[in-house]
């Protein structure tokens, strides 16, 4: 939505209250996936959160939509935005087992540093010195938060916890694409149906089975539906406020996974969190301010 365009229907507070219930969310899924990670394969994990994410979308969809729920007119962006978005979560959720929570949450705050960084290659936008100088802040801010050589340093935890919002960035430009002429419920249909449909062909191709402890299975319908709810609180947030004043609130992810991490997994407070994750998200915020005032002055 235009962010002058239907002023009327506009409710900050609430579009705020939900954006920050939906962060609460975000945090909690990952919390149950890195719980999950001790037991349970990723891509079972991936299964049950693709496949329980699809009734509600599709009841909304039908709702909004009706007879012409899943229909898209372009396919090309759809199937972009679907593959990377496949990928950026599955590199989150295997990042979640291998390395903190704190610091898989931070970093995944990154993507708005890499959107930065591929919309000169992906959609031609010109990008000036400061928000090219934010970037590299950002970046050298991961690299401390990361803290190479350091006793808790996982290689393929680290390719992975990169690769999240790396890829995550190219799925939100393929949204800003879809968004000009698509329905943003029908096309996180498709995707989720399109994440369940292949998630669900490999778990049978590697004759995988079904957890049958009931604790287990609990907390994966517990990640599908929190899931489910944590999308539909994004596209109701994002039509009750302005995107660019909702945008900064995801930031909030950063200190709560910090809080979580330290609660449920016994995490420490480490100097390099706490320097790496300011610089990342003052970084990443400057970024978002810079682009606003240049769409106002525009």
């Amino acid at each position: 939505m235009n962010e002058r365009q239907g002023d009327r229907h506009l409710n900050i507070p609430l579009g705020v209250s939900l954006a920050i219930v939906e962060v609460v969310m975000m945090v909690g899924i990952s919390i149950l996936v890195k719980f999950a990670s001790t037991d349970l394969s990723t891509l079972t994990v991936l299964l049950f959160r693709y496949a329980l994410c699809l009734p509600l979308l599709l009841a909304g969809a039908i709702w909004q939509r009706g007879r012409e729920a899943l229909l898209v007119g372009n396919y090309n962006s759809l199937a972009v935005r679907i593959v990377t978005g496949l990928i950026s979560l599955s590199c989150l959720y295997a990042a979640l087992g291998l390395m903190s929570l704190a610091k898989v949450t931070t970093l995944f705050q990154s993507i708005t540093l890499f959107v930065t960084f591929l919309a000169p290659f992906m959609l031609g936008e010109t990008v000036g010195w400061r928000r090219w100088a934010a970037v590299l802040a950002g970046f050298c801010g991961a690299l401390i938060l990361l803290n190479p050589g350091g006793d808790d340093w996982s290689t393929a935890g680290v390719l992975l916890g990169l690769a999240a919002p790396f890829f995550g960035a190219m799925m939100l430009i393929n949204l800003r694409r879809l968004g000009q002429t698509e329905n943003p419920l029908t096309t996180a249909l498709w995707y989720n149906g399109a994440g369940a449909l292949v998630f669900a062909v490999v778990f049978v191709w590697q004759d995988n089975s079904l957890p049958t402890d009931g604790a287990a299975f609990l907390m994966l319908v517990l990640i599908g539906v929190l899931s489910s709810f944590q999308q539909f609180f994004i596209a109701f947030s994002h039509g009750l406020a302005p995107a660019s004043l909702l945008a900064s609130f995801r930031y909030l992810a950063v200190p709560f996974g910090i809080i979580a991490g330290i609660l449920f997994f016994d995490e420490h407070l480490s100097v390099e969190v706490i320097v790496g994750s300011t610089v990342i998200v003052a970084a990443s915020i400057f970024i978002l301010w810079r682009e606003k005032a240049l769409r106002a002055s525009g």
